[in-house]
């Protein structure tokens, strides 16, 4: 069902809204049930769209973009949160950590943080149309 704000909108129309295409950062977090207990899956979700919110108050001026999803895949410590074009992945994101790591992430800090276990960025795409692995 469409948000009232959408309601015969295009989907360009509807990006324009959200802002999409001018966020520094896109964070995923999963709320369970296989790495966490729903219940604080949600919990956390509900500190990062709070933290994304107080940080950016103008969502066309974002610099986060948040999405919860179900599954990311690892299935263990979690929640399990991800930042995209960071490719920094998150472990145990809690209501207690939670802002912390979006603070961070708004920050550009460059070091990893402390519930961070592992790094993959994204890369741009090559202007000549070259695969990234081909590179």
């Amino acid at each position: 069902m469409a948000k009232e704000e959408h309601k015969g909108k295009t989907l360009p129309q509807i990006a324009g809204i959200l802002g999409i295409g001018k966020f520094d950062t896109h964070f995923f977090i999963c709320t369970g049930p296989d790495c966490c207990d729903p219940e604080a899956g949600l919990a956390a979700w509900q500190v990062v769209k709070r933290t994304v919110k107080a940080l950016n108050p103008n969502l066309k001026t974002s610099r986060i973009y948040r999405t919860k999803v179900g599954c990311l895949r690892i299935c263990q410590s979690g929640p399990i949160a991800v930042a995209y074009p960071q490719g920094k992945w998150f472990h145990h994101v809690t209501e207690d950590n939670a802002e912390d790591i979006v603070k961070y992430l708004q920050s550009g800090e460059i070091g990893p943080h402390p519930l961070e276990f592992t790094e993959h960025p994204l890369t741009a795409p090559e202007k000549d149309g070259a695969k990234a692995s081909d590179r």
